[in-house]
């Protein structure tokens, strides 16, 4: 892991998403945390909260263009709403197969998977039946 300040700002962010289990956009964030801040601290790491993507402490997610991040860092499924936006997590052992699977057959070393499935959640799928 590559050295990075800790900073009351990126402590609020990671906490936040911790304990969320929504998968929130970067402006949602900043809405939501922007009171818990310090005075006067601009909020200027909630695009990369701790080197997200490359230190493994939050998963970036990408929704019609939006960013959107999540603290469940194990492999899992993501569900994606395709009407509402709406992100659930599913764990799946058998993602962990899939990953030694393509690694073995693509001679890969695979670090980090994401799989993303798109549909219509509870609420939305009622709409179009």
């Amino acid at each position: 892991m590559r050295d990075f300040r800790i900073t009351p700002q990126r402590i609020v962010i990671v906490d936040y998403l911790l304990k969320t289990e929504e998968h929130p956009s970067t402006e949602y964030i900043h809405k939501t945390i922007q009171k818990k801040i310090p005075h006067g601290k601009p909020i200027y790491s909630i695009q990369n909260p701790w080197s997200s993507k490359r230190e493994k402490l939050v998963n970036e997610i990408e929704v019609e263009g939006e960013t959107r991040f999540d603290a469940h860092t194990d492999e899992h499924i993501n569900l994606v709403c395709i009407n509402c936006g709406k992100i659930e997590d599913i764990d799946e052992d058998l993602l962990k197969e899939i990953q030694s699977r393509a690694a073995k057959k693509s001679k890969y070393l695979i670090v980090k998977g994401s799989f993303e499935m798109f549909g219509y959640c509870n609420s939305c799928k009622s709409k179009f039946n």
